[in-house]
């Protein structure tokens, strides 16, 4: 077996989950990474502040704190396109839901179609006996 084989198969024996499971994981995933976003945005605005406050006293600290600022604003960035990317799996995924919910419907209602016809051909069949 090979490894792209063994990283993307799953166990063996495992369920795959409902996409109504995978929906909601990809909800609470995207709750979670718009407060890490807030977060951080919290984060950059403390160094801002200490940044300004430090800029004429101690320049080591105010250095300093730009470069945490630095690394959260790539922090932050990471975090939208993992946001961007989970957003559009989750509506591919109720797209895909809403899809199988209309052919589940039309299936349906050609199943039943059917069936009404039968019902009548065996009708039409017992009323030529009756008449015959």
């Amino acid at each position: 077996m090979s490894f792209l084989t063994k990283m993307f198969a799953g166990k063996k024996g495992e369920k795959p989950s409902s996409t109504g499971d995978a929906i909601q994981k990809l909800r609470e995933t995207e709750e979670m990474l718009i407060k890490k976003q807030d977060f951080l945005e919290k984060k950059i605005e403390q160094e801002i502040s200490i940044a300004r406050k430090n800029g004429t006293k101690n320049k080591r600290a105010a250095i300093q704190a730009l470069k945490r600022k630095k690394r959260y604003e790539k922090q932050l960035q990471q975090i939208d396109g993992t946001l961007s990317t989970i957003e559009m799996q989750r509506e591919a995924l109720e797209g895909a839901n809403t899809n199988t919910a209309v052919l589940q419907t039309m299936k349906n209602a050609a199943d039943a179609l059917k069936a009404a016809h039968q019902h009548m051909y065996v009708i039409l069949i017992v009323h030529s006996l009756l008449q015959g």
